[in-house]
């Protein structure tokens, strides 16, 4: 090749290296400096640092290493780790956020977090602990098993086995123009816990401009589906709760599908029929996997659910159920009412006190219960009294006995320093007895004692 030539593609390869290097530097600066901008507008709520920006051209990914947050409320500082923008690549990267704020949004975009830490050991660990002990007495005020713990914090899972928790999250979405779908997809797993990817459609969307979305119409959700794999944590809480009412698992797992409706609205929100409590016993017995999926028929209007039935909620949705692959086909439930749920949610606020957590106060421990001092019913009955007391229990009813044993009953009506006068009705009308205080053995009062 000609040295004149091979100077021209070097220098050419020079440039067009150069020019992505500036590129590079330009998206990277603007990345960064949205992201500190969005930042700092955080501050006064919490503040969020991480180690390093990195942007790739060829990927279109966005990387924050080492991210970690601190608030007033928070008693140390949170490492939420590594979290990735997945953007459609280098057109997007160079325009993406300016288009954003006026409303555009790109076919695709990713977000995900890696190597959430949280340390069960650690101040944060306490001061959820804390927080769940307040909680639970509402939650497990009647649950007899599993110790009375309906919620657990990291203490329990202490006991259980786990010194720390480890997560990854990804969410992502797609949307398909000629089909008009958006997709979107979620996927996260916590070591030695369990894994969920969850996926769900929506048709009718004509754009991705948030103004000009439903010019086709109103978008309809095509379909659901939900898929949770459990790893070690549903064995090691049986196995802890177990322990705790020192039963056998099989026992503790027969109670706990037949605990009463109200535990269920408050963990779950509505109170499983016998099909899915059955489910429910299966996968206790035997936790691997839960598939949930459901196709919307055509005429299903999400605004028309408050005034539907639950089996017509199921029927509409087409919802199935398969727990390890086996269809539960009875999916029979109770909502919890909505009475029920609004003083629900009132207790557990002022449990807490949300406000004075925001102010950076510091969680308090639970007060003490004080059981009110059980108080001895008075017994209403004939009770001995002296003479002398006897004018204290005008128009009470007496028993009087009398040294020779006679007895005379009837309501008090006078005393002197002499006698008692007992009335007595007899037919025909009333009889006042006169009794001579030196002629009683005993007497007796009918009243509260």
């Amino acid at each position: 090749m000609p040295r004149h030539i091979r100077n021209i593609l070097i220098a050419v390869l020079l440039a067009v290296l150069a020019l992505a290097a500036g590129i590079n530097g330009y998206v990277h600066h603007q990345f960064k400096t949205n992201i500190d901008n969005s930042l700092s507008a955080l501050q006064m709520f919490a503040e969020v640092k991480y180690s390093d920006l990195s942007t790739s051209l060829v990927s279109g990914k966005v990387e924050l290493k080492n991210v970690r947050v601190s608030a007033q409320f928070l008693p140390e500082t949170i490492t939420l780790g590594d979290i990735t923008l997945e953007t459609p690549g280098f057109l997007y990267m160079l325009s993406g956020p300016e288009n954003a704020k006026k409303g555009e949004f790109p076919d695709h975009l990713g977000f995900s977090i890696d190597n959430f830490f949280l340390d069960m050991n650690g101040e944060t660990a306490e001061w959820l602990d804390k927080l769940v002990k307040r909680m639970q007495p509402i939650y497990a005020e009647n649950r007899k098993i599993c110790g009375g713990k309906a919620i657990f914090g990291p203490g329990e899972y202490k006991e259980m086995g786990y010194t720390r928790v480890m997560s990854n999250m990804r969410m992502a979405y797609n949307f398909n123009k000629s089909q008009k779908t958006l997709t979107f997809d979620l996927t996260g797993k916590t070591r030695n816990m369990g894994s969920i990817k969850a996926n769900a459609v929506i048709s009718n969307i004509s754009t991705m401009k948030t103004g000009n979305m439903t010019m086709g119409g109103m978008p309809k959700l095509t379909s659901v589906e939900v898929v949770y794999k459990d790893d070690t944590y549903t064995p090691r809480l049986i196995k802890y709760c177990s322990e705790q009412d020192n039963t056998d698992k099989e026992k503790f797992i027969e109670a706990e599908v037949k605990q009463p409706d109200e535990y269920f609205y408050m963990l779950w929100g509505f109170a499983p029929g016998a099909g899915l409590r059955d489910a429910y016993k299966d996968f206790l017995l035997k936790p691997e996997l839960v598939t949930l999926n459901l196709r919307p028929s055509a005429e299903f209007n999400p605004m028309a659910i408050a005034m539907m039935s639950s089996e017509e909620i199921m029927d509409a949705l087409n919802i199935r159920l398969k727990i390890n692959e086996l269809l539960v086909t009875d999916l029979s439930y109770k909502p919890a009412p909505l009475a029920f749920t609004q003083e629900f949610e009132r207790r557990i606020a002022n449990s807490l006190d949300f406000n004075a957590i925001m102010r950076g106060e510091p969680i308090k421990p639970p007060e003490k219960i004080v059981k009110p001092k059980a108080v001895k019913k008075k017994v209403t009955a004939y009770h001995r009294i002296t003479v002398a007391q006897a004018p204290k229990f005008i128009n009470h009813f007496v028993r009087i006995t009398t040294r020779t044993g006679s007895n005379r009953k009837g309501q008090l009506m006078r005393v002197d320093k002499n006698n008692l006068y007992v009335q007595k009705k007899v037919s025909g009308g009333k009889f006042t007895m006169t009794v001579p205080r030196s002629k009683i053995k005993t007497i007796e009062a009918y009243f509260a004692k």
